[in-house]
């Protein structure tokens, strides 16, 4: 019984590690532009957070949850282009290109 247990469990976690690797390939290089309020020199009214970040890429049809971005220096405060890491697994990571612009 353990051994079938233990058979079902390691299918489920390759399984999900399969999913991973099939997102991260589809975001590898991918890129969004996030337009947000700013100043003539170029400092946010605000911030773009993860959420924000989550939800341009899931408008873009690539879906992402807000947990899966990581900002080690917090969130933005100024237009410009930045490198973002997405965690979609224990072992699987990747980086993509957001672009913060003010908006028109």
């Amino acid at each position: 019984e353990f051994e079938a247990k233990r058979a079902e469990y390691e299918a489920k976690a390759q399984a999900i590690h399969a999913e991973a690797d099939a997102r991260k390939a589809k975001l590898e290089g991918a890129s969004v532009t996030i337009a947000a309020n700013a100043s003539t020199e170029g400092k946010l009214y605000g911030s773009v957070g993860p959420r924000d970040i989550a939800e341009a890429f899931t408008a873009a049809g690539l879906p992402l949850e807000k947990s899966e971005v990581i900002l080690g220096e917090g969130a933005f405060r100024n237009i410009g282009e930045y490198d973002v890491l997405i965690h979609l697994h224990a072992d699987v990571e990747t980086t993509v290109k957001v672009v913060v612009v003010a908006e028109a």
